[in-house]
This record gives C-alpha cells, structure tokens and sequence, in this order.
C-alpha cells in the first residue's frame, strides 16, 4: 500500500514518515500542487494532507483531486493531518471532499486505524465491481 503525504514541514514529513514506513510504501510532497502533480503520475491508496501550505493548500488541493477527470472513476481516501484545531476548518475540509482530519501532533495508532478502515473500504469496493 502506497501513501502521499503532503506537508510543507520536513520535520512532520520526517515524523509520518517513520512512524507508518513499516506499514507502507510512503512519498512525500511539499504543498498541494506538487501532490497533485504526483497524483497525475502514480497510484496511492491514500493521501496524508495538511491544511496550511505554501503554492497551494489542502483545501484547494482537495477540492481539485475531487474535481480532476483523471481521479473521477476511483476515490482516493484523503486525510487531512494539520495544526488547525477549529470547527468551521474541519467542516470546510469534510466538504470539499476530506475523509477525516487529525489535529498534530496526532496520534499514530488513531491515524493508522483510520488509513486502515478507508483502505479496508476501497477493497470492498473494489471487490464490488
């Protein structure tokens, strides 16, 4: 299983990074439109995203993996993994089309959970067609 994480912080990069590397094959990007330029080019079974970024944000960079044609026929579990503890951010990324959110620093064995539960699901739906 293959995941991007997309942070414009190394140290949280480095942090992802070695806390799930036993579990998956993990990429990294720098803010959002480098993810999506990754996206256009490989396949991953999820996406670690941050909120606030330089070039391009999370948000922006949801909102466009959802809108692309090339992502349209297959869903793509994005979670979004930031410093922004508020309610209104959290709603705003649900809606663009985030499928959960962890506030940093974030516990590993919760985020490990969820990044199971969605890959779990997009087997199912895969199994389904």
């Amino acid at each position: 299983m293959k995941l991007l994480i997309v942070d414009d912080n190394p140290i949280n990069q480095k942090f992802l990074s070695y806390s799930l590397n036993k579990y998956f094959e993990i990429e990294t990007a720098l803010n959002g439109l480098e993810a999506i330029n990754m996206l256009n080019n490989h396949d991953y079974d999820v996406v670690l995203m941050d909120l606030s970024m330089p070039v391009m944000d999370g948000a922006e960079a949801t909102r466009r993996i959802r809108q692309s044609l090339l992502f349209r026929n297959r869903h793509i579990p994005i979670i979004f993994v930031t410093t922004n503890d508020i309610d209104e951010e959290r709603k705003r990324c649900m809606e663009i089309g985030g499928d959960d959110y962890f506030i940093k620093p974030v516990r590993i064995k919760e985020l490990k959970t969820s990044i199971d539960y969605y890959l779990r699901q997009k087997l199912d739906l895969t199994f389904q067609d």
